[in-house]
Order: C-alpha cells, then structure tokens, then sequence
C-alpha cells in the first residue's frame, strides 16, 4: 500500500523548504548549540504544515494543496510518508547535518493539539531514520535467520 498522496513538484519543493528553513535557522557553530525537537502539525482543513520549536514558537509553515480535506483516515500516515521522504532527501543531500543542536533531537509529527503522532526523524551520535521503509521485512528476515540457527 502506498501512502503517499503523489504531491505535485510546488508541494514536494514547499516541504524541502521548510527543512531548508529549519537549517537556516539552526544552523551555527558548535559552541551554539540549542537544545530543540521540531514538531510537524499539518492541518488537513486547509493543507499548512505548521513546525514549531520546543517553545511552541512557530519557525516554518508550508501550503500542501494535496492535503487539504484530505478525507482518507489514513491522514497522518500518508502525511508521516510525504514528510519522511522530503527528510530523507534533504538529509542524503546533507544539509541536516548542518543543524547545531544538541542532540539527540527528533522530527516529530503531531496532530492539531500537538499530540506526538510519529517520529520522523531522531538524530542521536549515530543518525537513526526511524521509517516503516526502514522496518519493512524485518520480522521475515529474523523468522528466516531463526529458522537456519535453529535447523543447524
């Protein structure tokens, strides 16, 4: 099943320069480093993807039209795809790594009430991309690689 809701090229360049904004933002010198987790709240009535700052201060907002009335229940699993793909584009081109902030630190999707809904990203000493694309087939391979330790 594919989540994501086939943005159009402005859409997946809106979110891209949300993240870009982010890096312009907290981007610095290690001896200014912020202590931040950045929080994605879309709001399906009017498609803003809405990113605010452990403060609560609003530091990105970006127009998705494809998420506006998006009426499928599934909506912030397809959001948590759309938005961990832009991540994962963004950080390949390493830009993510320019980020001065303590870590660790997460991405985080949140509904309407800042509800956390999904980690996105969590940065620690090791990057981790916490992703279903990630985890996918893992439960096979681990039954698989049980089954030859056990038969041997």
């Amino acid at each position: 099943m594919n989540l994501h809701m086939n943005l159009a090229p402005t859409s997946v360049a809106a979110l891209h320069e949300v993240l870009q904004k982010i890096v312009r933002l907290y981007s610095g010198e290690e001896d200014q480093l912020v202590t931040t987790d950045f929080y994605f709240m879309p709001v399906r009535e009017n498609g803003t993807l809405y990113v605010f700052n452990d403060n609560d201060e609003e530091i990105a907002q970006a127009i998705v039209p494809e998420w506006a009335d998006y009426a499928d229940e599934a909506f912030y699993d397809a959001v948590g795809a759309d938005l961990t793909a832009a991540i994962q584009e963004v950080n390949a081109e390493g830009d993510l790594e320019r980020l001065a902030v303590w870590m660790p630190y997460s991405f985080v999707l949140v509904d309407g009430e800042r509800e956390t809904i999904a980690d996105l990203l969590l940065v620690d000493d090791d990057t981790l991309l916490v992703t279903d694309s990630l985890l996918q087939g893992l439960d096979e391979e681990l039954n698989s690689f049980l089954e030859k330790l056990m038969s041997e």
